[in-house]
Order: C-alpha cells, then sequence, then structure tokens
C-alpha cells in the first residue's frame, strides 16, 4: 500500500476507493483540475503482474471508447513513474450506486431500472466496439460491473468506472479467459471456466438489478469459496422483496437464469425489456410461456393432465377404482396408526421439555441456557428407543449450535469494534464444541473452534500469544478458504509479536479471500507502524550518545514508519484511539525531526574540523 501527498505533477486529496488498485483524488499541479489518479506499485507478484496487464489495456480501450461515447470516462494522462503505473482519468462528482444503496437501503424500482437500462445502453456501445489489437479486431467487454463501478453524477446520469479489467475478445471467439472480477457478480460459467464475454456483463447488470431493488446481491456466503459454489450450483436467487412488481421479477428472473440459453441475449433486448418496464408495456420476459427457472416436468404434466374423462364410460373400471379406492383407505389408516404413536410419543417429549423448543435461535440464548437445552438433548439421547424423536432432533440441534457460534465470529468480522472484549467467544466455543461431539467429522466447525481458541488465547490476563498462534493456524488448516484466521493471526503479530512484514502479509490474504480491511484494521496496521516507529526512535536516541553511524539509519527508519502511520490514521480520525495516537506521533515525530537535525549538525561539525587539521 502507498502512502504519500504528492505524486509526479498530482497532489494528492485523499484517497476514492480499492479494489485491485488504489484510486485517488488529486488535483494536476499543470492544469488545476481534480482527476481519479489510479496507481498501481509495480511487483513480480503474479495477482499485480495481471493487475498491470489488465490496466494497461484498459486504459487503451477507455480512450478509444470515450471518442465514440462521452459518457466514457476520459484519461488524461498514463505511463510509469516511481516505480509504478498510473492512469489520471475525469472525476465526476457524485456517489456510487453501492453508496447509495448503503444509504438508502433499497432503491425504488422504477429508478433501479433507469439506472440499469442506462448501464445496458452503454454496454451495447461497449460490444459493438472493435478495436486492433497485434493485427485482429476485437470486441470489448467490460468485465466488472457492481454497484461500486456505477457513478450517478450530480445531474442523476450513469456513468461507467473502472475500465482496468476491460478485456478485448476476439471477434471470431466470444468469449476469453480472465481471472480479475467480483466474485458476487460473476456468472455460473465466468466462475466455472473463466468466460468473459458480453453475456458476463449483461449476468452482473442483472446482479446489480437485484441488489438495487433487494438492498442485498443475489448470492451471499460467508467466504468467496463458498459464494462461488453457490452461484455454480445454478439455484434460483433469494426472493425478492414484496415491494418489486411482477414485471421487474420476471425481467431479473430471466437476467439471472441458470442457462445462458434463458437471459437476455445482448444489451439491447435487456434494455428494450427495461424500457417497456418503464413504458408500462408488456415485456418479454413476462410473455415467456416457461420460467428461466426450472420446474418439476413431473409436477407440470399432473397439473396439466385431465382430472377425469367422460368419454368410454365402463362400469368395471368404476368397480376397479372403487376397490382400490377401499384398499388404500385401509392401508392408510394402519400407516397412520403406526406413525400416529411414536407422533404421540415425540408431542409427550415435547410438552415435558419445552426448552428444546428453542433450538431454531441460540444466537439470542445464554451459556446457561444452550448449557441447559445440552442436557436435555443428552438425557434424550440416553433414553433414546425405537420411538424416540432423537434423529429429527440431533441436526436441527446441531445447526443451531452452529449458526450460534458463526453469529459471533461474523458479528466481530463484519463490525469495527477494535476490543476484542466486546464478543461472547466462550459462548460460541461452548456451541461447536457440542456441535464436533454430535458431529466429529465436521472440519470447518473444527477450525472455527480453533479460531476461538485463539480469540480466547489473545483476550486471556495475561494473554498466550503462543497458544493463540497455534490455534489460528490450526484454523487456517482446517478453513484454508476463510479470511478470519489471517485477521486474528494480524491482530496477535502488530500486537503481541511485534512482527509487520508477518501482520502485513496476513491481512493481504484476508483480502485475497474476500474480505474487505475496515477502519478497524486500518488502525491496527497503524499502530504496528507507530510502535515500530517508536522502537526505531529509542534506538536512535540511545545511539546519540555515542558516535555510532547507526544512529542516522534508525532515525530514516522511523521517518518512514511514522508517515505510514500518519497516512494510515489520518483518514479515520475520530474513529477508536485514533487521535490519541495522532498526537502521540505527532509529538514523537517532533523528536525525531530534532534528533535528526542535531545529527546532521554533528556531522557537519565533525567534517568541518577534520578539514581544518
Amino acid at each position: 500500500m502507498l502512502h504519500f501527498k504528492r505524486f509526479g505533477q498530482y497532489e494528492i486529496l485523499r484517497k476514492l476507493g480499492r479494489s485491485m488498485t488504489d484510486v485517488y483524488l488529486a488535483v494536476d499541479s499543470q492544469t488545476g483540475r481534480k482527476v481519479a489518479l489510479k496507481i498501481i506499485e509495480e511487483s513480480r507478484d503474479p495477482n499485480t503482474q495481471l493487475a498491470l496487464e489488465a490496466e494497461r489495456r484498459g486504459v487503451l480501450i477507455q480512450k478509444q471508447l470515450h471518442d465514440v461515447d462521452s459518457r466514457t470516462l476520459e484519461v488524461y494522462d498514463y505511463g510509469e513513474s516511481s516505480g509504478c503505473f498510473f492512469v489520471a482519468m475525469e472525476y465526476v462528482e457524485g456517489r456510487s450506486i453501492a453508496q447509495i444503496i448503503e444509504t438508502e437501503k433499497r432503491l425504488d424500482p422504477v429508478r433501479a431500472v433507469r439506472y440499469a437500462r442506462e448501464v445496458c445502453n452503454q454496454l451495447e456501445r461497449m460490444h459493438a466496439f472493435s478495436t486492433d489489437i497485434e493485427g485482429r479486431k476485437r470486441a470489448v467487454v467490460h468485465g466488472d460491473i457492481k454497484p461500486s463501478n456505477i457513478q450517478i453524477d450530480a445531474n442523476d446520469q450513469v456513468r461507467l468506472l473502472d475500465f482496468g479489467i476491460a478485456k478485448a475478445i476476439t471477434v471470431t471467439h466470444t468469449l476469453t479467459h480472465h481471472n480479475l472480477g467480483s466474485p458476487s457478480y460473476c456468472s455460473p460459467e465466468r466462475l466455472t471456466k473463466g468466460q468473459v464475454d458480453p453475456h458476463a456483463d449483461l449476468w452482473a447488470v442483472g446482479a446489480t438489478l437485484y441488489e438495487m431493488v433487494a438492498g442485498c446481491p443475489p448470492y451471499q456466503a460467508q467466504t468467496t469459496r463458498k459464494l462461488e459454489n453457490l452461484i455454480q450450483s445454478r439455484r434460483p436467487p433469494r426472493v425478492l422483496p414484496a415491494s418489486c412488481p411482477r414485471q421487474l421479477r420476471a425481467i431479473i428472473s430471466k437476467a439471472l437464469a441458470a442457462n445462458l440459453e434463458r437471459r437476455y441475449p445482448a444489451a439491447a433486448a435487456f434494455e428494450e425489456d427495461l424500457a417497456a418496464f418503464l413504458e408500462r408495456k408488456r415485456t418479454l420476459a413476462e410473455m415467456e410461456k416457461d420460467p428461466p427457472w426450472e420446474i418439476n416436468e413431473t409436477i407440470e404434466k399432473s397439473a396439466e393432465a385431465p382430472v377425469a374423462r367422460k368419454r368410454n364410460f365402463k362400469i368395471w373400471p368404476l368397480v376397479k377404482e372403487f376397490n382400490f379406492a377401499i384398499s388404500a383407505l385401509a392401508a392408510g389408516f394402519l400407516i397412520g396408526l403406526f406413525l400416529l404413536v411414536p407422533a404421540l410419543h415425540a408431542a409427550r417429549f415435547w410438552s415435558e421439555n419445552g426448552p428444546l423448543r428453542r433450538l431454531k435461535d441460540y444466537s439470542h440464548r445464554n451459556a446457561a441456557e444452550i448449557a441447559a437445552d445440552w442436557n436435555l438433548y443428552k438425557k434424550l439421547e440416553r433414553e433414546n428407543s425405537f420411538l424416540s424423536p432423537i434423529s429429527a432432533i440431533r441436526e436441527p440441534f446441531r445447526a443451531s449450535l452452529v449458526a450460534a457460534a458463526d453469529d459471533v465470529i461474523e458479528r466481530y468480522a463484519n463490525s469495527a469494534d477494535p476490543s476484542i472484549a466486546d464478543f461472547d467467544w466462550r459462548k460460541a466455543q461452548l456451541c461447536l464444541t457440542h456441535a464436533l461431539e454430535i458431529d466429529k467429522s465436521d472440519n470447518s466447525a473444527k477450525g472455527k473452534l480453533a479460531l476461538l481458541s485463539g480469540y480466547i488465547s489473545l483476550s486471556a490476563d495475561p494473554p498466550a500469544p503462543i497458544a493463540a498462534r497455534a490455534s489460528f493456524e490450526e484454523a487456517a488448516s482446517f478453513i484454508p478458504h476463510s479470511p478470519d484466521p489471517h485477521l486474528g493471526l494480524a491482530r496477535l503479530y502488530i500486537y503481541s509479536l511485534r512482527n509487520m512484514g508477518s501482520a502485513v502479509a496476513e491481512l493481504h490474504q484476508a483480502e485475497r479471500l474476500g474480505f474487505k480491511l475496515g477502519p478497524r484494521e486500518i488502525e491496527q496496521q497503524a499502530d504496528g507502524y507507530l510502535a515500530r516507529a517508536q522502537f526505531e526512535l529509542r534506538q536512535a536516541e540511545r545511539l546519540s550518545k555515542t558516535p555510532a553511524a547507526q544512529e542516522a539509519h534508525y532515525l530514516l527508519l522511523a521517518r518512514r514508519d511514522f508517515e505510514r502511520a500518519r497516512n494510515l490514521y489520518e483518514p479515520i480520525e475520530g474513529f477508536s484511539n485514533v487521535g490519541f495516537h495522532l498526537q502521540s506521533l505527532y509529538k514523537d515525530r517532533s523528536r525525531e525531526e530534532k534528533l535528526l537535525a542535531d545529527y546532521e549538525a554533528a556531522k557537519q561539525k565533525h567534517k568541518r574540523s577534520r578539514r581544518w587539521r
């Protein structure tokens, strides 16, 4: 992560956002205009190389697209400088759709459709555009349509952002492969085959339209891997809210259909249906005979079959049907009697053991209540018989325990609370311990239990960092696709083991696994750099009493780390203890500057004295 106030001719004002790259609001000192400045630090890391390739290609495509469609952001300047690739482009005042959703929760359906229609119109221009790359004509797709990349300017006009992932594809081959993109807005075939084509953009528009109307993406999961598996399973998304009109439900269902053939074939067709909705005309989606999601054919056929036929009426078939009905009735009575006895037994159990009726939600129960229900469950298990309902209770009970533990873990991960003492790790540990007693083969539960043990070790008095590290590393081995163990390790390295290199590596790993760093994690990094700078300053002060040449080395290291800490603290000033730490930083920075000045003065004095000799 880069920290500076100036980059070449551009004065940095503030950070606008971060995805694969850092984006800043800056002022061009030569023209005086504000620009969106995108910067990628050069690195041999394969992911960085991939991002650099995408950005270099994307900027050329964006410049060409602006010439044919002024809605595409204009690129003012780009190139290599100070070991970085940069792009300076038009800055549009306004809010992204992601920011609008965060503030308003849901958009009015008509407004959401208007925005989606405009995106489709811009995509139609883009998909029709072709560029000459390496002597071949290639079509263009955006590749990263999502709410945060759709800006609504001051005039309520729609502008597409971030062409860094824009991909040129051959006209003769309708797809290419690319690993970039946001999983929540990737189509099943893109996740399965890496297929990035115009259909991938249209799926992303459908997912964005769903999110505008529902307030959340169509698919959500705890980890990136689970999210990808959910989308690839081709299950329908969750039901849209009742406020979504029937016609719009049909459009969104068609846009997110499991099979590619059932979706809109092009951006123009998608736009036409959205326009029809706005004009209160019948849409193509609602006129389709079959729904976009598969329906059980057996049920469909049985529903369409005639109930009875009046033709060729004969008495003998009627007698046979009557005898069959009597036989079925008798069999049903015996089966019902056989099922009634255990049902009555279960009813008696539930009436005598009322607390277990609360199985469905342990996230709002305390540890004592959970322990009481566990004792009842074990009692029932000991009394297990042919008529006992234990088999029906086992899995729901285990799932409820796991869900309660997940609630604690997710609340910490999704909050900005800097104190781990504010979360009930012990209750979650109790839930997962019991869940594993029911199913010892659940590796996910084992990983989460190790994660909880790590936080319990960190919050102990005194903390047990070595035990915590072992627990977090064990958690990472059981749940390798979860960012949670890496967040725990990063905290451990910063505050207990004082190893900023390892802490930054763990935070980067959490980001690669889908976690978005918040103010808590930014403060943690700043705290780590500040602590290291203070250590380096103490070393320099100690060496200043002797003619050691290493004093300057430590002073320069301290200056670098003070600057890193300051650049992390200042954007989140007011959060947690940031204000206090900034005051401490400013005082320490003054000490560092005085020491450096004294060192330089002593150095010059020493040089002059040697000259006079």
